[in-house]
């Protein structure tokens, strides 16, 4: 700590750097008679809503080793009756009032806490306090009645079921080289299947005594209402809970050990080769102003790191295909710093010894001024935007920040605070400083070096003494100090032509000007007050993929991707990020299937550096052979091990049945990367951008059109055109098969299966029958959680998804999916089956219809107050050729929504004679293992 004191700055000295954080003061907190916390944030964004949570520090590792698992079931069985609200009632009265089951009803089980996340309407008092009493009944009124335990046990089985694969294989093996004999290793809070299926009753009643107390827990309430309100409907609610007599929480911590340890973990179904470092050390709060000081240091030196690896990951003898730094808890008393690293097949040992170089030039040189400044810009720039939004964050990410404050101790003293900690302190952090506290999070004791890779013939294994070796032969190389290289120049090194605004018209019921442009671009506008720092935009022409013959299609499908990894106006990525440090400000092309364009966004300051960008995506994308090579090797490290992965060549299969194999929905595969072709690539991307007058332009945000018509005329109306639009697509005439098919794709270790069941569901792109499709298909999501998950406890989610092609009709499917045990997939496949039937015999029933009209007025309600809705909505409805004043009228559309049209829905587009069901088994039954080198 003595080096840190030395290379601290004497003004950030002359600070009160003990002095302690403070919380934000428009929070309000307090603790009941019975321990309880309560935090109170007052937030109208989005208005009329409400984020209710329960925290409690309760967790996997609360567990006895018979328990295992039943921190997680406990919270299942929160919402499968309480004091208030019998079996299966909450869920149901949450979805008449508009609330969803997983967006807005959820919760989550971890090593240390549990926690219940409610978001409700505000504009009804009783929903509040609905609300409430769901919260109060988790915290103190579950019923745990022996037969609902009994049916949920299988619903958490199966969720335990569909984590396996490699990834947890792995884990498993890295959990013990982290933790080293710590309990955490022990206490995955997924548990342990075998535990989850026979533990008798009685001790999930335990751990909801044990550990479900009031002095363990918080309530958190942030959004639209009247705190003193609130405050008053928490106190009602929970002051009743009867107080536990305070016990010490046992902790549980993670060993330290002076050496580091080397772990070499393969699999074969492993996607992909790793190699990290972790470096432990003690946790250190941020509970100062010193410490919070400390926090921006640590901030400055990840984004520095991570900014050098970008660089070398660009190299043509590149080591690694990409590599980044961060931190993160282990338990409770422990931190890390972790570098990381992707390499291709059999490039472990490079990459480490790479990681391990660079580690030693920053201990030999530490950080320069000029990457420092960077780091500090972007820094800065991130607290400013967050400022400036203040009176615009969205209620969730309050609530969050304040279950965290609880529970780990962040700090919460509001933005304002933080501008000012981060205004004060990032100028006088220096790269010496800097420089001091990387050596110190880089030490050699208490690491761990974890290697990741497939287990196949043609890869050799990687044993631990080869980790050892190659961290030490790249540690030992002889270094100089980091050269940052960085062109000196300006983005656009002329100024474009400007051209002028030909024509105005106005749609004044959306608040909508469109301008054309003297190349004959017509630009969408729409000011908003939604943020105060967000301005987003997008352009599209018709065409896309589907302009490309078959044989190139895959180069076109990759052109816009080869551009952004080559960059702009002579500015590889990396250029770009270091010239537009401190701007916040991005743009990316994109070609997909019928249509291409441009889709960016950044601050109103910055808007004029993003259209200098589109500028440049448009005119001036760079022809870098270093970026094919880059791109292909990038492509290779990602397909290598697809055919391995259960899940990837299930997809596959269904993808292939279900549009008969269509060259224009086949993926790309690891044998298709040595036909491309660059040329071909960047020439489909000249002819698809080349004529701006194919495009259309919106934005929406923080803008005056008095503002952005000065940079519209010089950036985008100076785009090249023939002045005439000639956008047009190709109708690639997708099909799907005309009969009943069935398949089965044997793949995988695990005793798991997957099925979709997908139907013919085209409806012409019609609005008022793709609506009444949707409707349908919300119900039969909900109607097959019902049955699947609550009544015959097989599977722990089920998915209902309709998608078609537009902006071309003649082809849309609607796909049922879930995960079971093999043995479970036939019976649920039929329960589905019949569901369906029912349905379309019946229709759904009133309460099924008003749950679907009350959820999607709630959502309009705040999705027409967000940028992104109105940019999808304008660039959708000028894509099909809709009314865009239609837009805000979707409640009108939601009205029109009745039994008889919606059973209708289930008739026509549910065909019992036209679908295909496909089926994933294991290849095996015997329990696989990751192999440890």
């Amino acid at each position: 700590m003595l080096s840190l004191v030395l290379c601290t700055p004497a003004a950030a000295r002359g600070q009160d750097l003990a002095a302690p954080l403070t919380l934000d003061p428009a929070i309000r907190t307090g603790t009941l008679a019975n321990g309880l916390t309560f935090f109170i944030r007052r937030n109208a964004q989005p208005e009329k809503r409400a984020a209710l949570r329960l925290a409690v520090q309760a967790g996997s590792i609360d567990e006895a080793d018979d328990q295992r698992g039943l921190a997680h079931l406990l919270e299942h069985m929160a919402f499968n009756g309480s004091t208030h609200f019998k079996s299966g009632e909450l869920v149901n009265y949450l979805e008449s009032v508009g609330a969803r089951f997983g967006p807005d009803v959820n919760a989550y089980t971890a090593f240390d806490e549990t926690v219940y996340m409610l978001e409700v309407p505000t504009d009804r008092e009783d929903i509040i306090a609905r609300g409430l009493d769901a919260l109060s009944d988790f915290a103190g009124g579950i019923a745990l009645e022996a037969a609902e335990i009994d049916r949920e046990r299988g619903v958490v089985v199966e969720e335990w079921r569909g984590r396996q694969g490699a990834g947890t294989r792995m884990q498993a093996v890295q959990m013990r080289a982290l933790f080293g004999e710590s309990r955490y290793a022990d206490r995955l809070p997924i548990g342990l299947p075998e535990v989850l299926k026979a533990v008798p009753a009685e001790r999930l009643r335990d751990f909801y005594r044990d550990f479900y107390r009031p002095d363990r827990m918080a309530v958190v309430a942030a959004g639209d209402f009247d705190p003193d309100r609130m405050e008053r409907l928490i106190r009602e609610h929970f002051e009743s809970l009867r107080p536990a007599a305070p016990a010490p929480r046992t902790q549980y911590g993670v060993p330290p050990h002076a050496d580091t340890r080397y772990l070499a973990v393969s699999d074969r179904e492993a996607q992909a080769s790793t190699v990290m470092m972790v470096h432990k050390r003690p946790l250190r709060d941020v509970r100062t102003v010193g410490e919070y000081r400390a926090s921006l240091v640590r901030s400055l030196i990840h984004s520095m790191v991570s900014g050098r690896f970008s660089e070398i990951a660009r190299r043509p003898d590149a080591p690694f295909v990409r590599a980044g730094s961060g931190e993160e808890r282990l338990g409770r008393d422990v931190e890390t710093f972790t570098v990381s690293a992707r390499v291709s097949d059999g490039g472990i040992t490079g990459g480490l010894a790479a990681l391990g170089e660079e580690l030693a030039r920053l201990r030999q040189h530490g950080f320069g001024e000029a990457e420092l400044d960077r780091a500090r810009k972007d820094l800065l720039a991130s607290y400013e935007r967050a400022y400036n939004e203040r009176d615009k964050s969205q209620t969730g990410g309050f609530a969050s920040e304040l279950v965290r404050h609880f529970l780990v101790g962040e700090p919460a003293p509001g933005i304002a605070a933080e501008l000012e900690l981060a205004r004060r302190f990032l100028p006088s952090v220096t790269a010496a400083e800097a420089s001091a506290v990387v050596r110190e999070l880089i030490s050699d004791d208490n690491r761990v070096v974890i290697a990741t890779f497939p287990a196949r013939d043609d890869i050799a294994a990687v044993t631990e003494p080869n980790l050892a070796d190659a961290l030490r032969t790249g540690a030992a190389r002889a270094v100089e100090p980091w050269r940052d290289e960085m062109a000196g120049r300006e983005l656009l090194a002329r100024q474009p032509t400007a051209g002028t605004v030909t024509a105005r018209r106005e749609i004044p019921e959306i608040g909508v000007t469109v301008l054309t442009l003297s190349n004959g671009l017509e630009v969408w506008l729409k000011p908003t007050d939604f943020r105060n720092d967000q301005v987003a935009f997008s352009a599209y022409s018709r065409g896309g993929t589907s302009l490309a013959a078959a044989a190139e299609y895959l180069d076109a499908s990759l052109a816009s991707s080869l551009v952004g990894v080559s960059g702009v106006g002579g500015f590889s990525p990396v250029d770009l990020g270091k010239l537009l440090a401190g701007r916040l400000a991005n743009v990316s092309p994109y070609i997909s299937t019928y249509t291409h364009g441009i889709s960016g966004g950044g601050t109103p300051r910055d808007l004029e550096t993003a259209l200098q960008l589109v500028y440049l995506q448009f005119t001036a994308p760079n022809r870098d052979p270093a970026a094919f090579t880059l791109l292909k090797r990038r492509l290779e490290a990602s397909l290598a091990n697809q055919a391995q992965n259960p899940g990837t060549v299930f997809g596959e299969q269904v993808r292939r049945l279900n549009t008969m194999d269509h060259y224009s929905t086949r993926p790309l595969r690891l044998d298709d990367l040595a036909g491309l072709s660059a040329e071909r690539m960047l020439t489909y991307y000249d002819a698809r951008f080349r004529n701006a007058a194919d495009f259309t332009f919106f934005f929406v945000g923080a803008f005056t059109e008095e503002q952005v018509a000065p940079l519209l005329t010089r950036y985008v109306a100076s785009l090249p055109s023939t002045g005439k639009s000639e956008s047009a697509m190709r109708d690639l005439r997708l099909q799907f098969p005309g009969t009943v098919q069935r398949q089965t794709v044997t793949k995988g270790q695990e005793p798991r299966s997957q099925t979709a069941i997908t139907f013919f569901s085209d409806t012409g792109l019609d609005e008022l029958e793709s609506h009444r499709l949707r409707a349908a298909t919300s119900i039969l999501q909900n109607r097959l959680r019902d049955v699947l998950r609550e009544e015959l406890g097989g599977t722990y989610s089920v998915g209902v998804g309709y998608s078609d092609t537009a902006p071309q009709p003649g082809y849309g499917t609607t796909t049922v999916q879930f995960g079971s045990s093999p043995d479970n997939a036939g019976r649920l496949a039929d329960a589905v089956m019949d569901e369906l039937a029912r349905l379309r015999r019946d229709g759904p029933s009133e309460s099924d219809v008003q749950i679907v009209k009350e959820t999607e007025k709630r959502e309009l309600e705040t999705a027409l107050r967000q940028n992104g809705y109105w940019l999808n909505s304008l660039e959708a409805v000028h894509l099909l050729g809709r009314d865009p004043r239609r837009i805000p009228l979707r409640r009108e559309r939601t009205e029109l929504l009745t039994r008889e049209n919606i059973h209708a829905a289930f008739r026509a587009y549910f065909p019992p004679e036209r679908y295909t069901i496909v089926t994933l088994m294991p290849e095996t039954t015997a329990k696989p293992v990751a192999s440890a080198q």
